[in-house]
């Protein structure tokens, strides 16, 4: 296994398995302590201010998740292209890259902060935010947004760091930011009585912090590895290769928030127990799912690593190890969901007067669990298209599980009521499922890569 310089790590040598567990064991820890990073809000609001003020975290939550969503989209772009360009040994394209997707993403968020500024009670609105809650959720909106070029150029940095195999240096800025939130949270919810607004700027700072760490230690990392100075730092060449990925990405992602935010929508219709309950269900499937979801995505730059290297046989036996390890994983943890979904919701509520809030997120934790390990074949298979550029099927698979998931939740809702909530979220990953392993099998996933190739040459 090779090591390029310090700090990356070539996955197009030595053994798949031992590469990729080298590779994603950083990657899931790093997305466990950005999940821990939104839990710990959860948790501290649920306990400290109620069940309303949870609820409005929730509602205004489905609304930042579209932000980080775009942002992680955005970045997607880069981090293919440079994955390539790293396995190809393309050194003096890496730089360029960098301070192409760091602009572009400060500038996105910028406009971002304007927007939810100015839209928050509308947009809440649109989401059918009920008016017991709808102080707290604009509160909450409006402060966490302050920091929406720290999030879009996070990611932006991040991107790099995975593309050419770091993913240890992310792991430990999270870790660093983890204990910032918390002790934000505690100190400005509780020690200074800010309510909502103390969660969300605990995150906002925590956040600010991690940003500065990663732009300073690549910057050195690069001048090290004599990456100091690009010719330009727009490249708009290289701009629209990285956004020929970036923008279905974050196209698709941007509405899958948004698809989140219709459910989000049927969800308070039902009101503040049942958005209290499916909160804090979607927290803790959330740490579940963050294993299928983050191996896929080592998986992708592992891919493209291979692409660059024009290794194909390489992915397929990564793709092998991914699914088994991260299906036995899941496997384990619905264990748990299912034994346990009564004490895990309970964390999120006080005892009194959160009864009801436990029996819909417990109800909703054991109906979805067993499908959590459908969900982690069909998330890593999927991203192995990604890390190729087969945005096309990559786009639409993920679409069609959401299109699928909205569709069954506003068709059934007259019919099943409240659980119409959680079997759509099944329904979607069950039919997606098929097409996207069919599609793999067929191996026209890579024929993509070659055509993109032979069009280049033209």
């Amino acid at each position: 296994m090779g090591q390029k310089q310090a700090g990356t790590l070539d996955m197009t040598e030595g053994s798949p398995a031992r590469v990729l567990l080298l590779f994603a064991v950083p990657v899931i820890l790093s997305n466990l302590f950005q999940q821990l990073y939104n839990l710990v809000d959860s948790l501290i609001v649920g306990n400290y201010l109620g069940p309303n003020a949870l609820a409005a975290v929730g509602s205004a939550g489905t609304i930042t998740a579209v932000v980080i969503q775009l942002a992680s989209g955005l970045s997607l772009g880069a981090s293919v292209v440079i994955s390539q360009y790293f396995g190809a040994g393309k050194k003096e394209k890496i730089r360029v890259c960098m301070t192409t997707i760091c602009l572009f993403s400060g500038a996105a968020g910028a406009i971002v902060t304007l927007l939810t500024q100015i839209f928050a009670k509308d947009i809440l609105r649109l989401v059918l935010t009920p008016d017991e809650v709808m102080a707290d959720s604009i509160a909450y909106l409006t402060v966490y947004f302050w920091g929406s070029v720290v999030i879009f150029l996070y990611n932006a940095l991040n991107a790099v760091y995975i593309a050419v195999g770091d993913s240890r240096t992310p792991l430990y800025f999270l870790i660093l930011a983890f204990f910032l939130n918390v002790a934000g949270d505690l100190f400005f919810i509780v020690n200074c009585s800010m309510g909502v607004r103390g969660g969300a700027l605990a995150s906002t700072l925590s956040q600010a912090v991690c940003t500065v760490l990663s732009w300073l230690v690549l910057e050195r990392r690069m001048r090290k590895a004599d990456m100091a100075h690009a010719e330009r730092l727009f490249d708009l060449t290289e701009f629209w290769k990285m956004m020929k990925i970036a923008l279905p990405a974050a196209l698709q992602q941007s509405v899958v928030s948004v698809g989140n935010v219709c459910v989000q929508a049927a969800t308070n219709s039902f009101g503040a127990v049942v958005m209290a309950g499916c909160t804090a269900a979607n927290k803790a499937i959330s740490l579940v799912s963050l294993i299928p979801i983050n191996w896929g995505s080592a998986l992708a730059n592992y891919t493209g690593q291979n692409v660059g290297a024009k290794k194909p046989d390489r992915i397929r036996a990564g793709v092998r190890v991914s699914v088994w390890v991260t299906g036995l994983l899941t496997a384990f943890l619905v264990l748990f969901l299912e034994l346990t979904p009564e004490q895990i919701i309970g964390w999120f509520v006080e005892e009194d007067g959160g009864a009801a809030v436990v029996a819909v997120g417990a109800e909703y934790l054991r109906a979805t669990g067993p499908f959590l390990i459908i969900f982690a074949v069909y998330m890593v298979v999927k991203d192995v298209f990604k890390g190729t550029g087969d945005m096309k099927w990559y786009v639409g698979m993920t679409l069609s599980s959401l299109g699928i998931r909205v569709a069954f939740t506003f068709l059934f809702v007259p019919i099943l009521g409240v659980p119409t909530l959680w079997w759509g979220v099944c329904a979607g990953w069950i039919i997606s499922a098929v097409p996207t392993l069919l599609h793999y099998t067929s191996g026209k996933w890579y024929d993509v890569q070659e055509s993109n190739e032979q069009c280049r040459r033209r």
